[in-house]
């Protein structure tokens, strides 16, 4: 068997497994919701769900490979015990590709990972009443991780993809005569709808950035600057030749975006998002 065979049959084991701890706490978990359910006379109202992202870079002294075996093997699992963690995928950092849709591309920012995560409010950083296995989980964090950048973001899905394979991050900057308002309402309602029109597109999410997400026990990740929104693209070939309707699409981000950096990923799904 040669190495990386024997590699992505551990991946894939790897990220079964952890797929298959997040069903069982599910399910032991829902005759109990029920059951109070049946009993409530009103509904309790849902609460607020958090989408972040979160970009990584291993301590000094570290290779990827070791940042990667921790991130999944340790750090990952103990999502599963937040109470409120309803998606967690840790997207490793294969490239970095700065002209993948012909734009302008950003300063170059070495990084190795992205954390993509959705959470109930009552389990974020900012909440001092977080549970303990919430807190203990961001408590491991400078295990691993030698800087960090994290944004809270507005989700909105214009292809449905399928999860667990490779795509593109990009991180994206309005031009500099756009407000954030403008470049979020054409970005929106313009750029991300053309994209159900490209036949090489599997998926699609565009996530508008509402704010930042600071942490002060790993030092901050600089480089970036100011972030409009965060596109996240997969195709089921990324290097294939555009197709026309690709072209246009690729045409209308030009006109309409400032700056991109990107990077190509490959997800590790810990808790498939609902």
């Amino acid at each position: 068997m040669r190495m990386h065979d024997r590699e992505d049959r551990t991946a894939r084991s790897r990220r079964d497994m952890l797929i298959g701890g997040g069903a069982l706490l599910a399910g032991a978990l829902a005759p109990a919701a029920l059951a109070h359910g049946a009993r409530a006379a009103v509904k309790p109202s849902s609460p607020r769900i958090i989408k972040t992202l979160t970009f990584l870079t291993r301590k000094p002294g570290a290779t990827h490979a070791e940042f990667m075996r921790y991130w999944l093997d340790v750090h990952a699992p103990m999502a599963l015990r937040v109470p409120g963690m309803r998606g967690m995928i840790c997207n490793e950092v294969t490239m970095a590709s700065t002209s993948s849709a012909r734009l302008p591309g950003g300063p170059s920012v070495p990084i190795d990972g992205i954390a993509e995560s959705w959470k109930e409010e009552t389990s974020s950083l900012q909440n001092p009443d977080a549970p303990a296995a919430a807190r203990a989980w961001y408590a491991d964090g400078p295990a691993f991780v030698g800087s960090i950048i994290g944004y809270r973001v507005e989700e909105s899905v214009f292809v449905t993809p399928p999860r667990g394979g490779t795509g593109l991050i990009a991180l994206l900057k309005r031009k500099p005569e756009q407000s954030h308002a403008e470049f979020v309402d054409h970005w929106l309602n313009v750029h991300g709808p053309m994209a159900q029109q490209v036949p090489e597109v599997t998926g699609l999410i565009l996530n508008e950035v509402t704010s930042q997400a600071e942490r002060h026990d790993i030092p901050p990740l600089t480089g970036f600057g100011t972030i409009d929104g965060i596109a996240q693209s997969f195709r089921d070939d990324m290097d294939a030749p555009p197709s026309p309707e690709r072209e246009r699409w690729y045409a209308d981000g030009k006109a309409s975006i400032g700056e991109a950096i990107g990077y190509r990923t490959r997800e590790h799904v810990i808790i498939q998002p609902n």
